[in-house]
């Protein structure tokens, strides 16, 4: 399985993000968003572990 596009936040840099050369090397792409205080997937994971939105 190989994705098409890999999504990190924008405090990596595209040679940080492991698997870019495989998915680039099959015409795929990196993209690096923008990183929003406060909205992290740990935070995210906790939140849903604790029944919260």
């Amino acid at each position: 399985m190989r994705p098409s596009v890999l999504v990190k936040g924008g405090d990596y840099t595209r040679e940080q993000v492991v698997g870019h050369e495989i998915v680039e090397a099959a015409g795929g792409e990196v993209v690096l968003v923008e990183i929003l205080q406060g909205h992290s997937t740990t935070s995210l994971v906790a939140r849903a572990r604790e029944g919260k939105a």
